[in-house]
């Protein structure tokens, strides 16, 4: 009952917030490609086209990865440490596979011809690129980490469950008990597995847009409009991975949590604030998800280029 109950769980919210959206983003992106001039003439409309296709095939690739693996049986037999963890790791999983698609999709791109300016105006690494994007999903990476460090040291020894301390009533019987499913170590290891996979495809990916040679005949501005574009949306993709990892996390956990509570009230013993530090936990899980998802749905819109006299960041065909 409860493994399903995961299993269902997992399947609802990841249908809700990446399938969907991911549709959602497509059909925007599409009528946007349509109606939206972009003045660095047609070699930048050729780049804007050509970026909606990496990306829309990092997408596609991605709700793909992410059916196979939730149809998989929640029971897996074999090297899985409890049942329901194949579900568990799937958003790091399509995380790993965005990521990977990103990477082959940017050596895609024409190579510029005649000679090229080898020194930029500006210096361009990662961490200029990702920005602020960058910095959020590793802070998620780390509150995840965190996470399931906590649920696997407050995890019952199957590592499955929330169970409090035995209680002796007044009449001599002893009360004890246990709530999951629950993220402790046979979760918990995987996930990190998954995470540190996840953060380091990331780095990788996001390294093959910093380092792209300068678009053939695409003014520097522009260029670089495209390029923040790529990594936004490998960013918004990839947080949106990690809130879900992280908001199933703490639903799942805060939920096991709160229904132990409940069962101590019902049983009239003290629940040590229990049932609202679950309900509190579940609800930040929620929360987390939500906010993943519309962060990665406002990345996925296009940057536009940025006024002729900001300093650009890329060098330019000569």
């Amino acid at each position: 009952m409860e493994v399903s109950m995961f299993g269902g769980l997992v399947l609802v919210m990841v249908l809700v917030v990446v399938v969907v959206p991911a549709l959602l983003v497509g059909l925007v992106l599409w009528l946007v490609s349509r109606s939206t001039s972009d003045d660095g003439g047609a070699p930048a409309r050729a780049a804007r086209r050509h970026e909606l296709l990496v990306s829309s095939v990092a997408v596609l690739a991605a709700v793909v990865c992410t059916v196979v693996l939730l149809a998989q049986p929640v029971a897996w037999p074999g090297w899985a440490s409890a049942p329901g963890v194949l579900q568990a790791i799937t958003p790091f999983s399509v995380a790993l596979v965005l990521c990977v698609v990103r990477a082959v999709g940017e050596q895609t791109w024409p190579r510029p011809r005649g000679e090229v300016r080898s020194a930029p105006l500006a210096r361009r690494t990662i961490w200029s690129l990702g920005g602020a994007r960058l910095r959020i999903v590793l802070v998620t990476a780390a509150a995840l980490a965190v996470a399931l460090v906590v649920f696997g040291a407050t995890a019952d020894p199957t590592g499955r469950a929330f169970a409090t301390n035995p209680v002796t009533l007044p009449d001599g019987s002893v009360v004890s008990g246990a709530s999951g499913p629950y993220p402790g170590w046979p979760y918990g290891l995987p996930m990190l597995l998954g995470l540190a996979l996840a953060v380091a495809a990331t780095f990788v990916a996001l390294g093959s847009i910093t380092r792209r040679p300068p678009l053939h005949g695409v003014p520097a501005r522009h260029d670089d409009a495209v390029r923040a574009t790529s990594a936004a949306r490998l960013l918004g993709a990839v947080q949106l991975c990690l809130g879900v990892g992280l908001g199933g996390a703490l639903a799942v956990g805060g939920a096991a949590i709160q229904s132990r509570g409940q069962n101590l009230l019902l049983d009239e013993l003290p629940t040590h604030g229990l049932v609202a530090v679950g309900g509190g936990v579940a609800l930040l899980g929620i929360a987390v998800v939500v906010a993943s998802g519309i962060a990665g749905l406002l990345a996925a819109w296009p940057r536009a280029a940025r006024h002729a006299g900001a300093p650009a960041a890329t060098g330019a065909p000569a």
